[in-house]
């Protein structure tokens, strides 16, 4: 007892030590860069702690301090001693308790890497995009990742949802950043609604929760479960109130609305923790839920959950490749994500409800490794995004091109994310994704006949969406780095800042070797797993020299991403000893291919000129001087064959013409009056994709504002006589419900 008291202490002392050095980057805020580099360093840290934690336990920590039992009476603290180790402050009816279990470290380590990241990136970002109130930025930024630490730690519903609230409110605060935009403010607005008619939810689910336990800590909540107090009834009721309450943060199908214009309008280093982790907490407590505080339940409710996946990853993807904008596409992408998501734990429900232990944890490991991958290759999209826009003052794809060329290093980065994102091999993306594959083909294994039937029609599901997925990361990766720079921003970028490369390269070696050495990532995974269901999967998979072979038991794969880096690597070797053999291996230059169309040469134009007017095609307000007027029409000439190019709008065609009715799409030509207005006139397309749900959300507030304005209007009539009556009648009721108390006691 004395050594575990010992070792609470100890664990004490660090939580304390790391508490004061978080709040450093505020008292430092008003030097920006420099609150911004000791924040990364803390993360860095934080994250290796949470790390070796989750790998080895708290016992490994050397007990070396024997004063460290005390700290917890000096700070009103105390601990449990079960393996939920769990410190409680004695403040009555709200006690701020932590749980630092091996799910809670996970998450915890996740959110406190891609913090060390972004803040990383954050260092040169704030200052290539000229933000202001950099001060500002960094309270917020770094309020909001505390926030979602003390999120994923927190034992005690109440605590948990000053927390959720807290990280609710400094997000949408990060959405807003940009205040001068209306978009800015249009995208907050609804964030914060959408937001907080979950947060209702969610309290509903609490307090039933605190109805039949009498208490709001997780530990009571568990034992509810393990009892088996809780009725069909009201298992049902917390399955919906979980899905409703947590559905909304993590932006599952058709409560998504918000994801798309949340993710544009947040500085890309705020995009890349909302979509790598923020909307991941919604995930984390479903698995509490579903797998610590419900324990017993029917299959229906696992089916349930693999369904919604599977629609919102549908529609997730389907977006996605329509998109002009590349962060609105990558937002959608982190939709499709989340369907993934929770199909695997709709299967690892279903797995766990028919008592096939072995394929729950196969599917709840394949579940968190995707939840690892999806934070390192979204996170990195997402700050290519930043990059790509800093650089080129745009993310329309439309705008952009020929970046290949201008930004070398961050566009083979960029790349590595784009191959995770399509999920192709031997990236983290595709090992994850196939885990989960496997487990849909492990499902045929269930005897109940509605699985067996929709098994192969989900799995179909998953394999669309992967072509989509494909299709959709091609068109971003083509449109914006490859061809001729459409724009006078795409063809004067340059490469982003140091720190910014560095930030994205961590990311991009992450997602190399956790698709090649995939073990890496399945070994802390594997504690987490086996705390949740109690099989250690990571003895029951075969693993050597790189291959994953799914079950032996069930032996529905094998996967060797070594043994495919190195097919590919033999392969192009001997494509390149081919040519070099037989092949002409003269170097010849030319100009990047237009369809066909003249190079710059034939124009007699420079470089320099073309990055001064690229984008005023067609404009004619330059023309003061009349030597330059034969150089601005041939820079106007080679600027329509740039825009010539197979643009991002154009590419996603044939999907919007086979999945119209999927869309809210709106085309229009438009003429432009001042050029031309009788003889030819110069038409301009206009393309804008809608979303096919945010147009209904809209039309239902519309006519439910209309119908409360008409009521107030109706109770308000500006009838004194009637208010006084409204006052009768309430002393009236009073009085009543105050009798009925007094003699009811």
């Amino acid at each position: 007892m004395g050594q575990t008291n010992t070792l609470n202490g100890a664990v004490i002392l660090i939580a304390i030590l790391f508490l004061f050095l978080l709040s450093i980057p505020f008292i430092i805020s008003f030097n920006p860069k420099l609150s911004l580099i000791f924040s990364s360093v803390i993360y860095l840290l934080l994250s290796v702690f949470l790390l070796f934690s989750l790998l080895y336990g708290f016992a490994k920590f050397p007990l070396l301090l024997p004063f460290s039992a005390q700290l917890s009476k000096l700070f009103g603290l105390r601990s449990s001693t079960s393996d939920h180790i769990t410190y409680l402050t004695t403040i009555p009816y709200l006690k701020f308790s932590y749980l630092f279990d091996n799910l809670s470290l996970f998450f915890g380590f996740l959110i406190a890497f891609l913090g060390f990241i972004s803040s990383l990136y954050s260092f040169n970002y704030l200052y290539e995009e000229h933000y202001k109130n950099k001060s500002l930025f960094v309270i917020l930024f770094n309020g909001f990742i505390i926030s979602m630490l003390f999120v994923v730690f927190s034992a005690n519903g109440l605590s948990f949802l000053i927390f959720w609230e807290i990280m609710s409110i400094l997000s949408f605060f990060l959405v807003l950043f940009e205040y001068e935009k209306e978009e800015s403010k249009k995208a907050a607005n609804l964030y914060i609604i959408m937001t907080h008619i979950g947060t209702f939810f969610i309290f509903l689910l609490f307090l039933y929760m605190f109805m039949k336990t009498g208490s709001f800590s997780f530990e009571a909540w568990k034992h509810l479960g393990i009892s088996g107090g809780l009725s069909v009834a009201g298992m049902t009721i917390i399955f919906i109130l979980t899905l409703l309450g947590f559905g909304m943060k993590a932006g599952i199908f058709p409560l998504h609305v918000w994801l798309p214009k949340a993710h544009l309008e947040a500085p890309s280093s705020v995009s890349a923790l909302m979509s790598g982790i923020m909307i991941k907490t919604a995930i984390y407590m479903m698995i509490r839920f579903y797998f610590e505080f419900m324990k017993s339940y029917g299959w229906g409710f696992g089916f349930t959950i693999l369904l919604i996946g599977a629609l919102t990853l549908i529609y997730g993807v389907l977006n996605a490749g329509i998109q002009d904008n590349i962060k609105r596409l990558l937002a959608y992408s982190s939709m499709e994500n989340i369907g993934i998501m929770l199909m695997a734990l709709g299967l690892a429900m279903i797995f766990y409800s028919q008592g096939m232990y072995l394929l729950c944890a196969f599917a709840m490991m394949a579940l968190l490794f995707h939840i690892m991958n999806h934070a390192l290759f979204k996170g990195l999209l997402f700050l290519g995004s930043g990059a790509i826009a800093s650089q080129t003052h745009t993310k329309d794809m439309n705008k952009l091109g020929g970046l290949v060329k201008k930004m070398p290093a961050a566009s083979f980065i960029f790349l590595i994310g784009v191959l995770s994102a399509a999920t192709l091999p031997p990236f983290n993306g595709f090992v994850s994704e196939w885990m989960i594959y496997q487990s849909l083909l492990m499902a045929s294994s269930v005897n109940i006949e509605i699985i067996k039937v929709f098994t192969p029609i989900f799995a179909s599901v998953m394999a669309l969406a992967g072509g989509l997925a494909a299709l959709a990361f091609v068109k971003a990766y083509g449109i914006s780095f490859l061809g001729r720079a459409r724009s006078q921003g795409a063809n004067s970028a340059k490469e982003p800042p140091f720190l910014m490369l560095v930030s994205m390269g961590i990311l991009a070696f992450l997602c190399f070797l956790l698709g090649i050495f995939s073990f890496i990532g399945l070994m802390p995974i594997n504690k987490v797993v086996k705390e949740i269901t109690n099989i250690s999967i990571y003895k029951n998979i075969a693993i050597s020299y790189g291959s994953i072979v799914t079950l032996p038991k069930y032996s529905l794969g094998i996967i060797s991403p070594v043994g495919l880096l190195a097919a590919g690597i033999i392969f192009m070797a001997a494509v390149y000893l081919f040519i070099k053999i037989f092949g002409n291996m003269k170097i010849r230059i030319f100009e990047t291919f237009a369809c066909g169309l003249e190079n710059k040469d034939v124009y007699n134009i420079s470089d320099s000129q073309i990055s001064k007017n690229v984008c005023n095609a067609g404009n004619s307000n330059n023309h003061e001087g009349n030597n330059d007027n034969t150089n601005n029409d041939n820079i106007n000439a080679y600027t329509k064959i740039n825009n010539a190019q197979y643009s991002s709008t154009g590419f996603s065609q044939p999907l919007r013409r086979i999945f119209e009715k999927m869309y809210n799409v709106k085309e229009n030509l438009i003429n432009e009056e001042y050029k031309r207005k009788y003889f030819f006139p110069v038409k301009n397309y206009i393309f804008k994709a809608g979303d096919l749900f945010e147009c209904f959300y809209n039309s239902f507030a519309s006519k439910f504002l209309e119908k409360i304005s008409k009521l107030r209007a109706y109770i308000q009539g500006g009838v004194v006589q009637t208010y006084i009556a409204y006052i009768v009648g309430t002393l009236i009721i009073l009085l009543i419900w105050v009798s009925w108390f007094y003699h009811a006691g």
